[in-house]
């Protein structure tokens, strides 16, 4: 029996996935107020929350949920084994990845996350090669996105990286380093491309890449 805690927390997961099919595919306002009602006991806290048709979550019991969280059609949210925190007003795009999944995530109250974007936790480990990787489980980190941040279309944001206050995120870029408070970040691995407040052009990640090689 020493696999009991195991096996019940697989069908908790079973039922609880069970039961955010049954009324995640409502559409109208009429299940955006029916999945608040009948969701809103799975999460650790669970404020005023929209939730739109198609999303999937997963490890509810480890996520806190503020007022004014909204997350968009088709976005997939999960945080088996790890902590999601979303303060208020935070708004995920349809098509969001965001998991939590053996880490931690914190996103701060007034942030928005482009669609497509994929903010992940935890990394394969692949030091070994004597093994598959995908045997060789995963490594937890911890990311946080500070306040007031916009993270456009298409971006990743990788584990132990901290955005700043006001920090903008260009569609497409890769998040492998922290962003500092107000910068505007761009390109694969995201840059410096300009400042918020700056009276200066904004770059585009290929002249970004361009000046810093000179």
């Amino acid at each position: 029996m020493r696999d009991a805690p195991g096996l019940a927390r697989r069908i908790g997961d079973a039922l609880e996935e069970l039961w955010i099919t049954l009324w995640g595919w409502i559409p109208t306002p009429l299940g955006v107020l029916l999945r608040l009602a009948m969701w809103r006991w799975l999460f650790a806290a669970c404020g005023t929350v929209r939730f739109a048709t198609g999303v999937t979550l997963l490890g509810c019991r480890n996520m806190h949920l503020a007022d004014g969280v909204r997350v968009g059609r088709g976005a997939f949210v999960t945080a088996g084994n790890g902590s999601l925190v979303m303060e208020r007003d935070v708004s995920l795009s349809p098509c969001v990845h965001m998991s939590a999944d053996g880490g931690s995530i914190v996103v701060g109250h007034h942030t928005a996350i482009g669609p497509g974007t994929v903010v992940r936790a935890a990394n394969h480990r692949f030091s070994r090669r004597d093994m598959p990787i995908m045997q060789q489980g995963h490594e937890p980190g911890t990311i946080i996105i500070e306040s007031d941040v916009w993270i456009g279309a298409n971006c990743v944001i990788t584990p132990d990286v901290r955005i700043g206050c006001g920090a903008v995120v260009g569609a497409g870029a890769v998040v492998t380093r922290n962003v500092a408070p107000f910068t505007i970040v761009g390109g694969v691995p995201a840059r410096v491309i300009g400042r918020r407040g700056d009276d200066m052009p904004l770059l585009s990640a290929a002249q970004a890449a361009t000046q810093g090689e000179k």
